[in-house]
């Protein structure tokens, strides 16, 4: 036996792994070093955009070129509102209360939603089903609390990777909300499925269902009528009306559920994001490659109306066409007054509704034409949650001070985010396999 060869080998190995130990500590700081620099370099990137914005507003009111106008040099600047004066106060979701360990078992989660009673979170996995899950069964005491809150949860099978879910808003009779969820799937098809916790036949629970071409971006509900919009990368945005929704748990045949596709849109490109605004009444998109939000009056016949996104309104019919980013989500506000829209170019924006006024821009995290940004607005309505690409955190701004306030840790990167609109309770799924329920640590 050579001890002597031996003891080599080990101070050899010892030796390496201390090199190692180095080297991935200094990757780990070149590595935040690189997010710095992107971000600012993100930050400098729009600082340009404005500029040549405001060099073209001025060459325009100078008698060269199109006259644009006092009014729409004024819309560049970054003017903030009445609304967002007073800086937040520090009331937000940060505490990683629950965590749910693979919900869709060896398959990702792509999507989350909560209830409007913020009970019951949904999940849309890779698997092809939809989970239905009471987290709040993940606060009782015991290590096994998490594991018993994913084992009770309901499987509903979609057919296709679940993409986009959506629960639904308005409220019926005694103000119960409507136990309806909608998911939009990698296939195009949508499923309107009941969520009551009752029904024990999981087969059941899809009471309709239709297709679009290709894949479903994203799927909202009215706040005031039992509407349901869903848009797809075939460039459609199918509006449908719900009807009557069955009481199942009673044993009665009851009224049979009703779905009727109301209205369609259709654009020359991929339809990435959309939201209702103005207590529903209007329904507003972000079409990929073009450089404004379109929105269309329910109240008045579908009435279009463009709002340019380069903080400047247009000259007739004309836009700038000149934008450097793609809206990959949009929020409303919970007053409906704002809009905010998460970008592939590390920049996130707030907008008043339904004009060309640029409240707020947000920087400080990473987004790019491969990322998949996503963003939601606190129950106060004074924060933004947002994701950043390559980074295992949910980023949180101020929405006065336009600062990013906080950096909630976690294990993987954040496939999508969902704020309550009521209490400050926020849901994430990540590319670790897990869910996350986030409350107030106050």
């Amino acid at each position: 036996m050579d001890l002597l060869a031996d003891i080599g080998q080990e101070d050899q190995l010892t030796s390496a792994r201390e090199e190692n130990r180095v080297l991935l500590a200094k990757v780990k700081e070149l590595t935040v070093r690189v997010h710095e620099l992107n971000a600012t370099n993100a930050a400098l990137l729009a600082e340009v955009e404005m500029y040549r914005a405001e060099f073209a507003s001025t060459k325009s009111s100078s008698g060269i070129g199109s006259y644009v106008g006092e009014e729409s040099k004024e819309a560049l600047v970054d003017d903030g509102a009445d609304d967002f004066v007073t800086a937040g106060n520090g009331i937000y979701a940060s505490d990683p209360a629950v965590t749910l360990p693979k919900m869709h078992g060896i398959s990702n989660p792509l999507c989350c939603s909560l209830h409007p009673n913020d009970t019951l979170m949904a999940t849309g996995g890779a698997d092809g089903n939809l989970i239905l899950c009471q987290w709040g069964v993940a606060l009782a005491p015991g290590d096994e609390s998490s594991k018993k809150a994913v084992d009770d949860s309901i499987k509903v099978a979609c057919g296709a990777p679940v993409i986009s879910s959506a629960f639904a808003q308005v409220t019926k009779g005694r103000g119960s909300p409507l136990p309806l969820v909608a998911a939009g799937c990698m296939d195009g098809s949508v499923s309107i499925i009941h969520c009551g916790l009752d029904l024990e036949d999981s087969a059941n629970r899809v009471l309709y269902s239709f297709k679009h071409e290709k894949y479903v971006k994203t799927i909202c509900w009215s706040p005031s009528e039992q509407l349901v919009a869903s848009a797809s990368a075939d460039g459609t945005i199918k509006l449908h009306r719900v009807g009557n929704v069955p009481n199942m748990f009673d044993g009665s045949d009851g009224d049979e559920f009703s779905s009727e596709l109301i209205q369609s849109f259709h654009f020359d490109g991929p339809v990435e994001a959309m939201c209702f605004v103005d207590e529903g009444n209007s329904l507003c998109c972000y079409v990929r490659e073009t450089s404004y939000l379109t929105y269309f009056d329910l109240k008045e016949e579908y009435k279009q109306s463009k709002y340019s996104l380069n903080g400047k309104p247009a000259i007739g019919d004309r836009f700038d066409d000149h934008v450097s980013f793609s809206v990959l989500s949009l929020q409303p506000c919970p007053t409906g007054k704002y809009v905010a829209a998460a970008t592939d170019a590390a920049r996130n924006i707030i907008m008043e509704a339904k004009t060309d006024r640029i409240v707020r821009n947000l920087y400080g995290h990473n987004n790019d034409g491969f990322s998949n940004p996503k963003i939601a607005w606190s129950s106060s309505g004074q924060y933004i949650y947002g994701n950043s690409q390559n980074e295992n955190c949910v980023c949180v701004w101020d929405v006065a001070s336009a600062s990013m306030v906080k950096r909630l840790e976690g294990d993987a990167f954040v496939r999508d985010i969902y704020s309550s609109s009521t209490t400050d309770t926020v849901a994430t799924v990540s590319f670790d396999k897990t869910a996350k329920v986030w409350l107030n640590e106050m």
